[in-house]
């Protein structure tokens, strides 16, 4: 049974966050955790840690408002990988945003790309956790495109546009620039 904390501003965990973070994520993919934990000071996200028997095994990072909440950032240390933390955390993550529409993005599925056996399983397991594209996708860094996923897969786009765009303000677009594309 994992239970899930929310970090505050001056953690330790961020010292184990910062780790997975800079392991886990690509370069392209990933945003300055300073800007991150910034917007979550502002009220604007939230960082997570998740925890087993108090051994810290992963984190997740969400942006929220009143109606949707998008999970940023989901990663378990790969010294836990394939025990069950990701579906676990998952379920937490519906319980804990039970009152909004619970949206996140995956690379699309691309032949082309050098990680595309990794991208079906991440598709798959997201699949398997209940979350569908919703037929949408968002084009971001380098053109790299992400498949938007829902419980829902039916969705409005102009929600995640309005909760992405009062998460980066105007000044900060420059860290995600993004557009949402109709499939």
């Amino acid at each position: 049974m994992i239970e899930v904390l929310k970090v505050a501003a001056k953690s330790p965990d961020f010292k184990k966050i910062n780790h997975v973070y800079q392991t886990v994520f690509p370069k392209n993919e990933r945003l300055p955790l300073s800007f991150l934990q910034m917007r979550a000071k502002a009220g604007k996200a939230e960082f997570c840690s998740i925890y087993d028997q108090h051994e810290w095994v992963g984190f997740f990072y969400t942006v929220f408002d009143q109606r949707i909440a998008y999970i940023f950032f989901l990663a378990i240390d790969p010294y836990y990988h394939s025990k069950g933390y990701g579906s676990a955390t998952l379920t937490a993550i519906k319980k804990r945003y039970s009152n909004k529409l619970i949206t996140l993005s995956t690379e699309r599925i691309d032949p082309a790309a050098t990680n595309n056996r990794q991208r079906i399983r991440r598709h798959q397991f997201y699949a398997k956790n209940g979350f569908v594209k919703t037929g949408f996708y968002t084009v971001e860094k380098d053109e790299e495109k992400f498949d938007l996923l829902s419980q829902q897969s039916t969705i409005n786009p102009q929600l995640f546009q309005q909760l992405m765009n009062r998460y980066l303000t105007h000044r900060h677009h420059r860290y995600m620039p993004f557009k949402i594309i109709r499939e």
